[in-house]
């Protein structure tokens, strides 16, 4: 009995901390969702780049229903929730194995280049999109040092007005760095920085190598709850007085 009162004490433990897990993913999601897609709103914004946040969405609200049926199963000695959270979370963490490994591995692959293109096709520069879109990539380009979306000439005139303070290369050397490119035909000129379509794919794949190191984590966590709920499903199974 005092083995089955610890195995099911450390069961309830890891599910509160998921569902508070899979709160906080929820909770993350729909602030993305809805607080920031106010803030980005007229913004020629792909719907793909929802997906991460739905899929968040998607896995908070699981984390919550399952956890919510794991941890009623232990601390009421409830043979068949046990046995559905075993299951479910067991074919879930398949999925998550596979999700994880996958976004590990391709990380820095991101279809943020195709996003881009897919924004330029309608317009032959930066310069048709609205202010609030321009304002939006200056920001970037000044945090990410980088000019343009797939290319310097994505602006008219990379150099205007509105881009030079975040567009010319300000290095020592720039010919000599790999940052910077040249622009114009007189190779003793001004030089640009790279385009900023590979310096936000690299951010947005550092946070998905991050975002996968996690799910990982997780995953490893989920194994001893399976592991937990089957020993107690299997025990029980072996002693009279279980619920059904």
């Amino acid at each position: 009995m005092a083995k089955d009162q610890m195995i099911r004490t450390v069961l309830i433990v890891l599910n509160v901390i998921f569902w508070l897990i899979g709160a906080l993913f929820l909770c993350a999601g729909l602030t993305f969702r809805f607080e920031y897609y106010r803030m980005i709103r007229g913004y020629p914004i792909s719907e793909e780049m929802y997906i991460p946040v739905f899929c968040l969405m998607a896995l908070g609200a699981y984390l919550m229903i399952i956890t919510f049926c794991g941890c009623c199963g232990a601390a009421s000695s409830h043979k068949c929730m046990l046995t559905t959270f075993a299951v479910v979370n067991g074919l879930m963490l398949l999925v998550q194995i596979v999700v994880g490994i996958l976004m590990l591995v391709y990380a820095g692959q991101i279809w943020i280049g195709d996003i881009f293109e897919r924004q330029l096709r309608q317009r032959t520069s930066l310069e048709r999109f609205d202010e609030s879109y321009k304002s939006f990539l200056i920001f970037w380009q000044e945090h990410l040092t980088c000019c343009g979306l797939n290319s310097k000439d994505d602006w008219k005139d990379p150099l205007g007005s509105e881009s030079r303070a975040t567009c010319l290369c300000i290095l020592e050397e720039p010919e000599r760095d790999r940052e910077c490119l040249p622009h114009g035909e007189n190779r003793n000129q001004i030089y640009v920085y790279k385009p900023c379509v590979d310096e936000f794919s690299a951010f947005v794949g550092k946070y998905m190598f991050v975002i996968g190191g996690i799910l990982m984590v997780i995953c490893i966590l989920q194994v001893l709850a399976i592991i937990g709920a089957c020993t107690l499903v299997r025990r029980w199974r072996d002693e009279e007085g279980y619920v059904m």
